[in-house]
């Protein structure tokens, strides 16, 4: 008569076993899955970041004192361009297409490009979604 309980019971503790193993189961694939989606909306957060982070730092590049050739420091604000003879429309940044065909293009990288001599055509972005950065348009310059 106790081999049938034993039997029994370790049936039953089987029975217990694979249910507790599906229960884990199931709030493991809960788990995994908020984990899942926490981490698509930080990703989210951090690509915002990403692009506002790359548009100061091209706003500060492009604000930046740089020395001449004759040694002296000139500021390239944009308060310090020449101004418009009106004769021409200015297009937005990354606007142009005859230079960048679907490349969204910085400012700061524009007027570095247009300095350096750089077909901003030729240039690989590796700012956020290929945008065209300074650093960019230096590394295409050599």
């Amino acid at each position: 008569m106790g081999k049938k309980k034993t039997r029994k019971a370790l049936k039953r503790l089987a029975k217990d076993l694979e249910e507790a193993r599906e229960e884990n189961r199931e709030l493991i694939e809960g788990l995994a899955e908020r984990i899942s989606e926490a981490l698509e909306r930080q990703a989210e957060a951090n690509r915002a970041l990403v692009d506002t982070l790359e548009a100061r730092l091209d706003a500060s590049e492009g604000s930046r004192q740089t020395p001449e050739p004759g040694g002296e420091a000139v500021s390239l604000q944009e308060e310090d361009k020449p101004e418009s003879t009106g004769e021409e429309e200015a297009e937005p940044a990354g606007q142009d297409d005859e230079e960048t065909p679907g490349a969204e293009v910085t400012e700061a990288a524009e007027r570095k490009a247009s300095e350096l001599g750089v077909d901003l055509g030729d240039v690989k972005g590796t700012g956020s979604g290929g945008r065209v950065l300074v650093k960019d348009v230096e590394e295409a310059a050599g």
